[in-house]
């Protein structure tokens, strides 16, 4: 934080009108949202489109929202837990998936891991089967979640310190947060016009992809992308392409730093087109021999990933994760923490050892009862899980943070902790399903990001800590009414909801493959290789002088991308090239922010009146 931040005064943003309109939102943004996540990928599409009707009627009313309510209320969009029933469905669709048949693990699955077929869950299709509603005031389902978050906010405290204090990164899309905020509240007019003109752009491209296809069942454009791998692999076999259809997918495109959006590209072509180009042309893998020409790019992109690019995956991510832990960096932590236990300032206090430490030492500890329990077999208990809760959530943290600060987002690959038991040639059974826990930075959000956002308008930190509180539990009694609504509208996953049609799956896949350990998947030796690859590179890219982590980081992103995404992206930034050229470069910086915002909530109302009116029509169909 600069002296000048330091000096300004922040404000605390939770009001009552901030309570009153999350409780609204909790009607409005988590079907959308819980839509969005399960059909096209991401969250978040209304958030700015509810805050933005918000806004228009406080002012209407004469008091209109400040800058600081208006970033509380992000933050508090952020902390909704929107998939608290989907995560169930999810975890029954497990059990009784068809792919466990591949594994020889049908059947196999323990009551305690996933809801069991027998038990009519997965096919009764509601959320309030009996099954079900003993488990809701459960103590594991109300304690460790809260004493997780807790942990989230430990780590999220020395990423603060590292991203924000330390190496200042830009954290691009909370300007574009922050952007919105004083954008609404303040009305300058020149940014409001650009915001005003890139909404009604956004919308009525919205109209055909989500209020048609949704109230009159018209399908215009594919609702995720357009899938062009067939074609390309009659040049290319084993390759996978598309265009995405979504319009969000161009967004980072219009702000990102040009080494970004490139290296996300490369990192994303190179595997995917290349990268399985190479193995199927030299028989490589299992892969290979899965491969059929015209293979779909959902198809691909589930079976390549497992057998040619999971373990190159996991040995890069684990190489960037850890390149943040520097020992200056770490002593600049410790003294910090050590300087807000003795402050006298509540702001300053929140990030202290014993805040950092004694949460993360509970959730540890928490956890471990929970191996025992289940899996008193687990090799070198404890030392071991906890050894690695400690040096792979510290890692995963630094990585997801210092993505965010680059603009980007990545994350250390799921069930590190079944390699160090494919390592000990581990051979009992409910070690693999049960994990060391691995701490995400956050609490209700990322905690790195919201004091970005603190400082960037000029909001209370504490204050955004404290709507956690209040958003948690009205989200959860929301979830689980609008989870009922669109599961009884069509089953999940189903093509219904494309995206949970290629993630869960894909979720299956991977999981099993740990516990079943198919030949041909688990090259330990990749994962060293590929932490040595990135080594190589980022050796030479350091004494060059070139942003190493930036590019390293971003390229890690692309590889697991899907190429519609990565091709969005990189048409995102033509579109930035040709605004640049036409209003000037320092023009366009100015309001790009702006603009993103603008294309976010309108592509938000769009996405808000077809959902909700597909929710609606499909209500009344269901009750008469």
């Amino acid at each position: 934080m600069t002296v000048s931040e330091e000096k300004t005064p922040s404000r605390s943003g939770f009001t009552w009108r901030v309570f009153a309109i999350i409780i609204f939102a909790a009607f409005i943004v988590i079907p959308v949202n819980m839509w969005v996540d399960i059909s096209i990928g991401g969250a978040g599409l209304s958030d700015f489109a509810v805050l933005m009707i918000a806004a228009e009627l406080a002012r209407l009313f004469g008091s209109p929202l400040t800058t600081q309510e208006l970033a509380t209320l992000l933050v508090g969009f952020g902390a909704l837990k929107i998939n608290y029933g989907i995560s169930r469905i999810q975890s029954a669709y497990f059990s009784q998936s068809p792919l466990l048949i591949r594994y020889g693990l049908q059947g196999e699955i323990p009551y305690w891991t996933a809801t069991l077929p027998e038990s009519g869950f997965f096919t009764s299709r509601s959320i309030w089967h009996p099954i079900l509603r003993g488990t809701w005031l459960r103590l594991d389902n109300m304690i460790l979640p809260g004493l997780e978050a807790f942990g989230g906010l430990s780590l999220g405290i020395i990423n603060k310190i590292i991203y924000v204090d330390q190496e200042k990164l830009p954290f691009p899309h909370v300007q574009i947060d922050a952007a919105f905020c004083s954008t609404v509240a303040e009305r300058e007019q020149s940014r409001l016009r650009v915001f005003s003109v890139s909404l009604i752009i956004a919308f009525t491209y919205g109209v055909l992809v989500y209020i048609i296809p949704n109230l009159f069942n018209i399908s215009l454009i594919p609702p995720l992308y357009v899938d062009l791998s067939p074609w390309i692999q009659t040049i290319l076999p084993g390759a996978c392409f598309g265009i995405a259809t979504n319009l969000p997918t161009l967004l980072p495109g219009l702000f990102l730093p040009s080494t970004v959006i490139l290296c996300q590209f490369i990192g994303c072509i190179a595997i995917w087109v290349f990268g399985n180009w190479y193995v199927v042309t030299h028989g490589l893998t299992e892969f290979s021999k899965i491969y059929v020409p015209g293979m779909s790019m959902r198809n691909i992109f589930l079976w390549a990933y497992q057998y040619v690019w999971m373990m190159p995956t996991i040995g890069l991510s684990m190489f960037v994760g850890f390149v943040g832990l520097r020992p200056s960096t770490l002593r600049q932590v410790a003294s910090t923490l050590r300087k807000g236990m003795k402050s006298t300032k509540m702001e300053e206090r929140v990030f202290s050892t014993w805040l950092f430490a004694i949460p993360l030492a509970c959730v540890i500890l928490s956890n471990l009862l929970h191996i025992w329990y289940r899996a008193p077999d687990y090799p070198f208990f404890p030392w071991l899980p906890a050894s690695y809760s400690i040096v792979i959530s510290l890692a995963n943290s630094l990585l997801i943070d210092r993505a965010a600060g680059t603009g980007v987002n990545v994350d250390l690959p799921p069930n590190l902790d079944n390699i160090i038991l494919v390592s000990l040639n581990y051979n009992g059974f409910n070690g693999w399903l049960v994990s060391p826990v691995r701490i995400s930075p956050g609490f209700g959000g990322n905690v790195a990001r919201h004091f970005k956002l603190a400082q960037l308008t000029k909001s209370s930190f504490t204050s955004f800590l404290a709507f956690f509180f209040i958003v948690g539990p009205i989200s959860v009694v929301f979830a689980l009414l609008f989870t009922q609504v669109l599961w009884s509208i069509a089953p999940i996953p189903s093509p219904a909801y494309p995206q949970s049609n290629i993630a869960w799956p894909r979720g299956v896949m991977n999981r099993a493959a740990w516990i079943a350990r198919p030949s041909g998947i688990f090259k330990l030796d990749w994962i060293a290789y590929s932490a040595l690859a990135g080594l190589a590179l980022y050796v030479p890219l350091s004494l060059l002088r070139l942003p190493a982590a930036t590019i390293l980081i971003s390229g890690l992103a692309g590889m697991g991308m899907l190429p519609s995404t990565a091709v969005n992206l990189l048409l995102g930034y033509f579109v930035r090239l040709v605004l640049e050229r036409i209003v000037g470069k320092e023009t366009y910086r100015n309001y790009r922010f702006s603009m993103v915002a603008g294309i976010s909530a309108g592509t938000g109302v769009a996405a808000l009146i077809g959902v909700n009116g597909l929710l609606i029509m499909k209500s009344i169909i269901l009750w008469t």
